[in-house]
C-alpha cells in the first residue's frame, strides 16, 4: 500500500445534486419550522443558534441527540459518485474525512457491516474512531452517522474535541483502558516504533493530500493541528525531525480571489504546499468539477509510483 494519507472533504459529495450541507440544513429548518441565516455566520455558532432556537420550541424531538439523529438520517440519503470510487481505488491505507456519511466505505462493503475499530470506543469525540475494510482505514475525524452523538457541529463540541486532540498530541492522555492509563503525547512517541492509534499520527508520519475541503477558518481543530505541527517542526520539539509533506489541492480558478490569497499565505506559513495546477474551469459546471477531482486523483496517484 502507498505510504501516504488522504484528507477528503465535502466537495466530492457536492458533485451529486441533493448532497450539499445546505440541503441538510434546509431539511432541518423544515422539520422544526425555524428560519436561521447560516450564510453570513460562522457555522459552529450558527448551529448553536439553531440548537437554542429549537430548545425554545415545544417540538417533541428537541434534545441535541434527537437533532443529530435527524441529521444522521438525512445524511444517509447521500449517494456516492465516480470520484468516491476513484479515491477508494487509490492504494493508500489511511483515508481521513471530515464527512459524516459512510459513502466512501460503501464503495467497498455494505454500510450495515461497518463498525468502529478504534482502540478506544469513543461516543462523542473521534480521536481514535475509524472503520477498517481489509487493509484500508477510514477515519471520520468529525464523527460518523452510525454514532450520531459523534457528529461535530457546534462550538461546544469543537472546543471539547480540540482539547482531546491537544491531549493526544501535545500533553498526554489518560483512559480507563489499562494499557492507556498514561498514554504519552504523540510528539514524544514519534521517534519510536510504537503503534499508531489516531488519524492525527498521519499529519506527522507521512505525506497527506487534502482534497475537496474548503478548510474554513472555523475548522479550529485542523488549523490548530497544522499550527502546532509547524511549531514542532521548526523548533524541533523533543529533538524530532518532522519531514512529511502536506499538500492542499485548490481549484486554479479560485487562486486569485482576495480571500483565497490570504488563505494560501496562511497555509504556506504553517508548512502546507498548495497545489493549484488544476481546475481552471471548476466554477462552470458539475462536469468540470468532476474533471478537476479526476485530475487531482491522477496527480496523487503519482505518489504510488
Amino acid at each position: 500500500m502507498g505510504d501516504y494519507a488522504l484528507l477528503v472533504g465535502n466537495g466530492i459529495n457536492n458533485l451529486t445534486d441533493g448532497n450539499s450541507w445546505s440541503d441538510v440544513l434546509q431539511s432541518l429548518s423544515q422539520k422544526y419550522s425555524i428560519t436561521i441565516d447560516t450564510q453570513n455566520k460562522p457555522f459552529p455558532l450558527a448551529y448553536e443558534e439553531i440548537y437554542f432556537t429549537i430548545l425554545k420550541t415545544r417540538h417533541s424531538e428537541r434534545t441535541e441527540n434527537s437533532i443529530k439523529r435527524f441529521i444522521a438520517e438525512r445524511i444517509k440519503t447521500i449517494t456516492g459518485n465516480e470520484i468516491h470510487q476513484q479515491l477508494m481505488a487509490l492504494s493508500c491505507r489511511n483515508i481521513m474525512t471530515t464527512n459524516y456519511d459512510l459513502t466512501l466505505e460503501s464503495c467497498l462493503v455494505n454500510a450495515a457491516e461497518i463498525k468502529n475499530n478504534g482502540i478506544i470506543k469513543e461516543q462523542k469525540y473521534s480521536i481514535f474512531r475509524h472503520h477498517q475494510i481489509d487493509e484500508k482505514l477510514i477515519w471520520h475525524i468529525h464523527g460518523a452517522i452510525n454514532v450520531p452523538q459523534s457528529i461535530t457541529l457546534g462550538y461546544e463540541h469543537y472546543s471539547g474535541y480540540l482539547q482531546a486532540m491537544r491531549n493526544y498530541t501535545a500533553t498526554g492522555s489518560s483512559y480507563s483502558k489499562a494499557e492507556f492509563n498514561d498514554l504519552k503525547p504523540l510528539i514524544r512517541r514519534l521517534s519510536t516504533a510504537e503503534n499508531e492509534f489516531s488519524w492525527i499520527d498521519n499529519f506527522f508520519r507521512r505525506n497527506v493530500y487534502i482534497v475537496g475541503l474548503t478548510l474554513d477558518f472555523v475548522e479550529i481543530d485542523l488549523w490548530w493541528l497544522l499550527t502546532w505541527r509547524e511549531r514542532c517542526r521548526l523548533l524541533k520539539s523533543n529533538n524530532v525531525s518532522i519531514n512529511n509533506q502536506i499538500v492542499y489541492y485548490l481549484p486554479a480558478c479560485f487562486a486569485d480571489d482576495k480571500a483565497t490569497v490570504a488563505k494560501i499565505a496562511l497555509l504556506e506559513s504553517v508548512g502546507v504546499t498548495v497545489g493549484k495546477a488544476f481546475g481552471q474551469h471548476f466554477r462552470r459546471s458539475k462536469e468540470d468539477e468532476q474533471h478537476y477531482y479526476a485530475a487531482v486523483i491522477g496527480d496523487i496517484r503519482k505518489a504510488e509510483e
